[in-house]
């Protein structure tokens, strides 16, 4: 197996969507977070020998452009959906991180006859009633600026993407990409990888952020998990400050069959912070093994 990915593009009912495809086995489409890219998930190769890898650039983000129509939950789904099948894929497994845990999510649970197996990473629901309610209003407020500033953001999109070499070359510039990992991150990453980090979270259109931004707290996803969903496995880190445990632990109530695995010294980003304990417990979860620990 090649452990360099192709990067293939398709039309999809959204818009162009690119995705970086490795490997032969059973397919695993990876999606990734706010602000990253499918570049997030490329060590996967190196511990998934076995599975066929498709990791999506959702739209707006890395090499896939922004829609004309306005980013929701729905047009994510479809966007993933899309990319199965054009590649033929009736059934197949699905990891998310963070906001791309979202969207797993709700994608299994509009086509969960589809998924195999659920793995949702960095990810959870509020911990009471209080907390809900901040994300709801959260999102609410998201929307709101992101119909406002719209026609100001979709003429500036030229300008933006020109203005883009510009830009990732002064947010690398020493302190800045310590001081943005920081709050995200338990412990030190490498230059390169945080370089990595600062070029997707550049890269992301402006309007795609704030549009996207609006649907964690999206009810949608407190319907999901109403319905019948495929075995589910949470990785989240230990000193996550985004989706902290209590967080995951209160989705794990509304799912109590899900597998739980909090990895210690880690936090929001566990596939780069600590790819081998991440990726292993996703290979014994996707091949039906249960030694997790939590």
């Amino acid at each position: 197996m090649s452990t360099s990915p192709t990067i293939w593009e398709i039309e999809s009912p959204v818009g162009p969507i690119a995705f970086r495809v490795s490997g032969q086995g059973r397919p695993l489409i990876l999606v990734h977070g706010w602000g990253g890219s499918s570049r997030y998930w490329l060590a996967a190769p190196a511990f998934l020998p076995n599975r066929r890898l498709i990791a999506i650039d959702l739209p707006g983000c890395g090499a896939s452009p922004a829609p004309l129509e306005p980013v929701t939950l729905d047009s994510y789904v479809k966007a993933i959906v899309a990319v199965a099948d054009e590649l033929g894929l009736d059934r197949f497994a699905l990891a998310g991180h963070s906001l791309g845990a979202a969207v797993a999510l709700a994608v299994a649970g509009q086509v969960g006859e589809r998924v195999e197996r659920l793995i949702l990473v960095s990810f959870g629901f509020g911990a009471n009633v209080y907390e809900d309610s901040l994300v709801t209003v959260a999102g609410a407020q998201w929307q709101v600026a992101a119909a406002y500033w719209r026609p100001w953001l979709v003429w500036w999109r030229p300008w933006w993407s020109v203005t883009q070499q510009w830009r990732e070359a002064w947010w690398t510039l020493p302190p800045t990409p310590e001081l943005l990992a920081r709050p995200m991150v338990h412990r030190p990453l490498d230059r390169s990888l945080l370089a990595q980090g600062i070029a997707d979270l550049v890269a992301m259109d402006p309007l795609v952020a704030i549009e996207s931004a609006a649907i964690m707290g999206h009810p949608q996803l407190k319907r999901a998990v109403r319905r019948p969903l495929p075995p589910m496995l949470l990785i989240s880190g230990q000193h996550d400050p985004v989706f902290p445990p209590i967080n995951v632990r209160a989705f794990n109530r509304y799912v109590p069959e899900a597998q739980v695995v909090l990895l210690p010294n880690c936090g929001h980003v566990p596939m780069v912070e600590e790819s081998a304990t991440c990726y292993h417990t996703i290979a014994r979860f996707l091949d039906g093994e249960n030694d997790y620990s939590s």
